[in-house]
């Protein structure tokens, strides 16, 4: 599938799970929030949402890609960046878990109708957790709302362009052996529970020129080397400039840690920037494994490739 060359992107950590100052930049590449000079603290919370500036062609187009677990991490975060939701000028949800869509439905109505949604519409389904705990769940994002909160709806099974700048993958084709998903995460389909297969869930592609590709993930259930090797099959491009996302490594236990590791090394990206529900015991593997290409997400974080 033909991608289209942009000059460079930039990714800013909105949402994450973490907030650590004396995490190391990467001068040019990735740069870290300091405090004292931004108008108000950053919250760290359970949930993901990027901001990405694209420029192509001479322009600049801002992606949302995710809206974190709730409006006040979002909000809160969005306004000590910087930034303010007139710049947005599309959305991507990666997958229908509210810790990537919670505020949604206030960024839509405070923005204000017209603004194009694209998701998967999977995402539709009520999705439950079966932890040792008990049950966590059913939460579904609804298209009725959005609709009636002015979203212009951009739905896709299988890959699409995001306004002929960003590919998103549709439905991920499975490749690795030791990438399958959890058990405990279920779906409700016409009123029926089953396990969730993730179809839903789909990675933002852009093609830098000159670096090479820049995979996101949300949180990755597909596996982020099925995402990127699928990157790669889609748009024709080996190089990886960049992966970023949520990984959801530590719940899969040693094998699935160590094949995500086997495959990172094997793709030889530029930057590995994870967090969000890769897991600690995962990012410690990570950071042990790939000590010059990784780095863990923190929110207010800026990659820029």
């Amino acid at each position: 599938m033909q991608v289209p060359n942009v000059q460079s992107v930039t990714v800013e950590i909105l949402v994450d799970n973490f907030f650590d100052i004396f995490e190391p930049s990467r001068p040019g590449v990735v740069e870290r929030a300091v405090l004292g000079r931004l108008p108000k603290p950053l919250l760290a919370a359970h949930g993901l949402a990027l901001l990405l500036t694209v420029t192509h062609n001479g322009g600049q187009s801002r992606i949302l890609m995710d809206t974190g677990n709730s409006p006040l991490s979002f909000f809160n975060n969005l306004e000590a960046m910087g930034h303010g939701l007139e710049e947005v000028d599309a959305i991507f949800i990666s997958h229908g878990h509210p810790d990537h869509y919670g505020a949604l439905l206030e960024v839509l109505q405070r923005r204000g109708p017209g603004l194009p949604v694209y998701l998967h519409p999977d995402c539709y389904f009520p999705k439950l957790l079966i932890t040792p705990r008990g049950r966590v769940g059913p939460y579904a994002l609804e298209r009725e709302k959005l609709a009636a909160a002015g979203a212009q709806l951009q739905e896709n099974r299988e890959p699409a362009l995001l306004r002929d700048l960003a590919l998103l993958t549709g439905t991920v084709a499975a490749t690795t052996p030791y990438e399958k998903p959890l058990p405990g995460f279920k779906r409700l389909v016409q009123g029926h529970e089953e396990p969730d297969p993730f179809s839903d869930e789909q990675a933002l592609v852009l093609n830098v020129a000159g670096k090479g590709l820049v995979v996101i993930g949300g949180c990755c259930h597909p596996g982020i080397i099925n995402m990127t090797q699928y990157a790669r099959k889609l748009t024709g491009v080996d190089q990886i400039a960049a992966i970023i996302g949520g990984f959801h490594l530590t719940a899969g236990g040693d094998d699935l840690i160590n094949g995500t590791i086997n495959g990172l090394t094997e793709l030889n990206p530029g930057l590995v920037l994870a967090g969000h529900c890769t897991g600690f015991k995962a990012l410690t593997r990570l950071a042990a494994a790939l000590p010059d290409n990784f780095m863990v997400s923190c929110v207010g974080t800026k990659v820029m490739i």
